[in-house]
């Protein structure tokens, strides 16, 4: 397996919303081709269309499976606080029509989810497809990288102050944060409301929203301080629990959502039989 590198050029996507984008192959697959017929990629919130990370996973994707189409959904720092559910799932109306334009007579989706932003948007993918069409929408095999979580407090500042201005400007963005955290804590511990990603967790667990038969691999690092190896671990647990088929690839130093890079052999060599061994 070659394994490109991340300065090789973009992929040229087309512009379906304001966060839905979709790449097609030049070519088609052979008749008797087991890749993946569309690749559904969930970001992680707040990422540069130009970041390295992912354009490795683009890149890596295009090299494995240079016949797939790739889906990929972006998330937006608003959602985690002031967007309201409707806002955030208007522009992912488009995603029924773009996977069901898959020309595939049989198709076979692989979905990578990239932390909480990633699971957030499956989430509402999830929902909206099934609100849509009336059915679970049918994968073939799910990642979930660094997800789901239920941040605490400190791990919600880890990830919220992630690009927070510098100078002067850090200071009231700084309040915003913590002022929003301090609803979550107070509704979450004080009065035991469940937040959104606690919401979420549960729901990709939710056989009547996400499909039961879909292989599962999970990635988690023991020194991620943004989402804690012990909520992969228990969501991988509870899913096996329930007779999904569940692997992991477990990380010790890499921090959060690093090691498709840092760690980038064993990341996609162990994707790449993790999708050979579910076919």
């Amino acid at each position: 397996m070659v394994f490109p590198t991340p300065e090789q050029a973009n992929l040229e996507f087309q512009r379906l919303s304001k966060t839905v984008f979709l790449y097609t192959p030049p070519t088609t697959p052979p008749a008797n081709s087991t890749d993946p017929t569309t690749i559904l990629i969930c970001q992680w919130m707040g990422i540069s269309p130009k970041s390295r990370s992912l354009n490795t996973a683009y890149n890596q994707y295009r090299s494995l499976y240079p016949n797939s189409r790739i889906l990929s959904v972006r998330s937006i720092p608003e959602y985690f606080s002031t967007a309201t559910a409707s806002t955030r799932r208007a522009p992912l109306k488009q995603i029924i029509s773009a996977i069901d334009s898959d020309p595939a007579p049989e198709k076979r989706i692989l979905v990578h989810l990239f932390s909480n932003g990633g699971s957030l948007s499956f989430s509402d993918i999830s929902e909206i497809y099934k609100q849509g069409t009336g059915h679970v929408l049918s994968v073939t095999a799910i990642i979930f990288d660094s997800c789901p979580g239920r941040p605490t407090p400190t791990e919600g500042w880890a990830a919220m102050s992630v690009g927070l201005p510098k100078g002067i400007l850090w200071y009231p963005a700084a309040i915003s944060i913590f002022l929003i955290l301090g609803v979550i804590a107070i509704g979450r511990y004080g009065l035991g409301i469940p937040t959104f990603l606690d919401r979420v967790f549960s729901k990709l667990n939710d056989w009547e929203l996400v499909d039961r038969r879909a292989k599962r691999l999970y990635v988690w690092s023991d020194a991620d301080k943004i989402v804690a190896a012990r909520e992969c671990r228990e969501h991988a647990r509870l899913a096996k629990l329930e007779g999904v088929k569940v692997e992991t690839l477990e990380e010790t130093e890499t921090a959060h959502m690093t090691a498709l890079v840092k760690d980038g052999k064993r990341y996609w060599s162990t994707i790449e039989k993790f999708w050979k061994d579910t076919k």
